[in-house]
């Protein structure tokens, strides 16, 4: 079942492993390298069913995160088509993935000459990282534009020739935050009930979908659950918007979890050997593929490093995908090595320290290519 043919959320894929979004660090000025296409086209050379981009820039309203790629502009259509020509040379299929950023930014990048703000819905200050981030608090009108955005950087990716789009709406950007009650303390219609709280989230696919025409993949990529102390989205919260999403034509949903400020160890990136919990959020996405059966494709990110797992994942629970992220650093070729027979589990340990502000690799790939160069 894993490594059949298979069609998953609109798109049709030579297995149910998926790449899930991560962040590269590889954007000059916005545009992408020479280093991440090299990068994607060893992904798809792997075997990975779908490529998930890392998140792209839609707005010229906010900062850049530092080194991170935009699509805010029909200017990218032509250097990003290029990254997705060598995708689908060596026969994979690459989605877009579409980011609002709002305060969960970590290292803002203004273009010079430009005025750019931090947004959120409420202006709620928050902790990122080490630093305290403040922002403000959008208007109706802003919030508008924004949907407008989104929309025109959807046309964009389907303009570059991408299979599909992922809107990014879980681990506390903007429409995460829109959906948590502790950032969100606006009074008027995004702002109270749940039903208000999606609305940006909503209007923003329902933009998206307009934006793209019917038949073309469109993905969200929503928590389960915040994790927060006070405040959070809740799993009950989270499968009425995944049900909000299915009745809109939403073709696949990616199941995560928790942000900056969930509790210790329950945010979305986990170190397993300390927690003790893999497959961290598989419960949960389990739950809402069942409710969600033969309405919508769900899939599951979190904490998969053994292909046992997986098979038995699929074998047993409604879900259609499983995505990994940080074990493709470690080995982009692990959807190969697993379907030539070596089953040993990937290598990824899952100690985080892939992930920086630049150039986001594994730490024992760098260490390796170190030691060949010296």
């Amino acid at each position: 079942m894993l490594f059949d043919t298979c069609h998953i959320g609109g798109i049709e894929a030579k297995c149910r492993l998926v790449r899930s979004a991560t962040f590269e660090g590889m954007g000059n000025y916005g545009l992408p390298t020479e280093k991440l296409a090299q990068m994607y086209e060893n992904l798809a050379d792997g075997g990975a069913g779908i490529i998930i981009t890392g998140m792209m820039a839609t707005t010229k309203m906010e900062p850049r995160q530092h080194c991170q790629i935009r699509i805010d502009d029909d200017e990218c259509i032509a250097p990003l088509s290029q990254v997705v020509h060598r995708v689908h040379q060596h026969g994979g299929k690459i989605i877009a993935q579409l980011v609002v950023m709002g305060s969960a930014i970590l290292l803002p990048e203004i273009p010079e000459g430009e005025t750019r703000i931090i947004i959120s819905p409420s202006g709620v200050t928050e902790k990122v990282g080490k630093w305290t981030q403040e922002s403000q608090a959008l208007t109706v009108d802003q919030i508008h534009e924004l949907t407008e955005a989104v929309a025109k950087a959807a046309a964009r990716a389907k303009a570059a020739g991408f299979d599909g789009v992922q809107f990014h709406g879980a681990h506390g950007y903007l429409a995460s935050k829109f959906l948590s009650p502790h950032f969100n303390t606006r009074t008027d219609a995004y702002g109270g009930s749940l039903e208000n709280r999606a609305r940006f989230l909503l209007e923003c696919v329902a933009a998206m979908r307009q934006a793209v025409g019917a038949d073309y993949p469109v993905w969200v990529k929503l928590n389960c659950a915040d994790f927060m102390k006070d405040g959070s989205m809740t799993f009950e919260e989270s499968k009425q918007v995944m049900t909000w999403l299915a009745d809109m034509g939403v073709n696949a949903i990616e199941v995560s979890g928790g942000n900056t400020s969930s509790l210790p160890r329950k945010g979305p990136i986990r170190a397993i050997r300390r927690t003790k919990e893999p497959m961290y959020f598989k419960a949960y996405a389990s739950e809402a593929a069942a409710m969600l059966k033969d309405k919508i494709d769900v899939g599951v990110v979190g904490g998969f490093r053994k292909v046992e797992d997986i098979e038995d994942t699929l074998e047993s629970t409604d879900l259609a995908f499983v995505s990994m992220s940080r074990p493709y650093l470690r080995q982009p070729d692990l959807p190969n090595r697993w379907k030539s027979g070596d089953t040993e589990p990937a290598l990824c340990i899952s100690c985080s320290r892939c992930f920086g502000a630049e150039d986001v690799d594994c730490i024992f790939n760098k260490q390796e290519k170190a030691k060949q160069d010296a």
